[in-house]
C-alpha cells in the first residue's frame, strides 16, 4: 500500500504534530509514503536575505521595547501575502505529485484547504484540534477555507475524545467516520533517568528544586499565570527554579512575559532553555521535580504524558483534553487560579510521600499510551478505506 502523504511545510524540527506522524509511521512497515511537502516563500526569502522575522522585529522596536507598530503591520501584511502564495503553490505542487491510485492523507487541519483539489480521491485528514477557529477566533481566509473543506474528507483521524466532540460541534460531519488515535510515548526513550547532570549547564545545584514547563508562549498556554504562581512559590521556597523548554512561537508574548518576569524580580530564577532535541527530553523531565502544564485549550497535551513516563509529578489544567491524558495520576486545577497552583506546587515539592505516589501513578498511567497501538489503529483506517468502507 502507498499513501500520498500531504505534509505541508518541510522542516527538520520535531514538534507535537510532526512527532505524532513520525512515531506512527516508523512503526508501519508495509506502507510506502509519497511525501509531498513545500518550502514557504518566506523561508526562501529569509535564506536569501539571511535575516529572520525575529531579527527584523528586534531592529524595529520602540524605546520601550515594543515592536514598532507601523513596521510590524507591514511585516505581518507581507507574510500574510506570502502565506496565500504558499497555499496556491502547494495545491498545484500536490496535483503534480499525486499518484492516482493512492489514498491521500492530509496530515493536519492546517492543510484542509488542499482537499478542494482532491474531491475525486479517497482522503483522510488528521485533525489534531480546532484551536485557531474555536479558541483564537481566527476568521481569516485560510481558516474559512479549512473549515469549509474539512468536511469533504472521507475519514478524519483525531487525537482525543475532546477533539472529536469539537469536530462534531463545529463541523457537519458523521460521527462514524471519525477515528480517535491517541498520541503516545516511546517507552524505550521516555523513562526515568537517575541524574540531574543536565541542570549543571545552568548552574542549578543539587539543593535547588526545579519546576519545568514545556511548550510555547501563545495565549492558550497560560504561561503568565504560571509565572505569577511561581512568584508566590518563590516567596516560600527561595531555592526553586523554573525552566521553560520550547520556542516562543510569539515574539509579542515573549516581550510581555519578560516584562512580567522583570516586574517580579525573577530574572535569575526563570530560565529559557529554548528548543531541545527529542533525544534529550527524558533527561530534562527526569531532572525536574515537577512539570506544570497550565494550558487552557489542548487537543491532547504531550508534555504531561512524557513527564509521567519519566516519573515526574504533573500539575495540569482541568480543561479540554487534559483530564484524558493524566486521569487520576496528576493534579488538575483551574489554570487561572494561580494561588492554588502555588499551593499545589509547594505541596508536591515538600511532601515526599505525595511526590513519590504521583511518580508511581504517573508511570502506570503512561503505559496506557503506546505508539505501536496508535500505528495499528492508523493502519486499520487505511485498510478500511482501501476496501471502500
Amino acid at each position: 500500500m502507498e499513501i500520498d502523504y500531504i505534509n505541508g511545510v518541510k522542516s527538520s524540527k520535531i514538534f507535537g504534530r510532526s512527532k505524532y506522524q513520525m512515531e506512527i509511521f516508523s512503526r508501519i512497515t508495509d506502507v510506502k509514503l509519497n511525501i509531498i511537502e513545500y518550502k514557504p516563500v518566506a523561508d526562501i526569502l529569509k535564506d536569501r536575505l539571511n535575516k529572520s522575522a525575529e531579527t527584523y522585529e528586534a531592529t524595529n522596536t520602540s524605546a520601550e521595547g515594543e515592536p514598532g507598530k507601523i513596521s510590524s503591520f507591514f511585516f505581518q501584511t507581507a507574510f500574510n501575502m506570502m502565506d496565500r502564495m504558499d497555499q496556491y503553490r502547494y495545491v498545484h505542487e500536490i496535483k503534480g505529485q499525486l499518484k492516482e491510485e493512492n489514498i491521500k492523507h492530509i496530515t493536519s487541519q492546517e492543510l484542509a484547504y488542499t482537499l478542494k483539489g482532491l474531491l475525486n480521491y479517497k482522503t483522510v485528514l488528521t485533525c489534531f484540534d480546532l484551536i485557531p477557529w474555536v479558541y483564537d477566533k481566527d476568521r481569516s481566509f485560510l481558516w474559512k477555507e479549512n473549515m469549509k473543506w474539512m468536511s469533504t474528507a472521507d475519514r478524519i483521524i483525531t487525537i482525543s475524545e475532546f477533539s472529536k466532540e469539537e469536530i462534531l460541534k463545529y463541523l457537519d460531519y458523521p460521527e462514524e467516520r471519525i477515528d480517535i488515535v491517541y498520541p503516545a510515548v516511546d517507552h524505550n526513550l521516555y523513562q526515568p533517568i537517575n541524574s540531574k547532570e543536565i541542570l549543571k549547564q545552568f548552574n542549578i545545584s543539587d539543593k535547588d528544586k526545579v519546576v519545568l514547563y514545556v511548550g510555547s508562549e501563545t495565549p492558550r498556554q497560560n504561561v503568565p499565570d504560571l509565572i505569577r504562581a511561581f512568584y508566590k512559590l518563590k516567596k516560600q521556597m527561595p531555592n526553586v527554579k523554573l525552566l521553560k523548554i520550547g520556542e516562543s512561537q510569539s515574539s509579542e508574548a515573549r516581550l510581555e512575559l519578560l516584562k512580567l518576569i522583570k516586574r517580579h524580580d525573577l530574572n535569575d530564577d526563570v530560565i529559557f532553555v529554548g528548543y531541545v532535541a527529542e533525544s534529550e527530553m527524558p533527561a530534562w523531565y527526569s531532572a525536574s521535580d515537577l512539570l506544570v502544564y497550565p494550558c487552557e485549550y489542548a487537543g491532547f497535551g504531550l508534555p504531561p504524558l512524557e513527564a509521567m513516563a519519566c516519573g515526574t509529578p504533573v500539575i495540569t489544567s482541568n480543561t479540554t483534553s487534559l483530564p484524558e491524558v493524566v486521569g487520576d495520576a496528576g493534579i488538575m486545577l483551574d489554570p487561572h487560579e494561580d494561588e492554588r497552583l502555588a499551593e499545589e506546587m509547594y505541596r508536591i515539592l515538600n511532601v515526599e510521600k505525595l511526590s513519590k505516589n504521583m511518580t508511581e501513578m504517573g508511570l502506570e498511567r503512561a503505559k496506557l499510551f503506546d505508539w505501536e497501538k496508535s500505528a495499528q489503529q492508523t493502519m486499520e483506517v487505511y485498510k478500511s478505506m482501501e476496501k471502500g468502507r
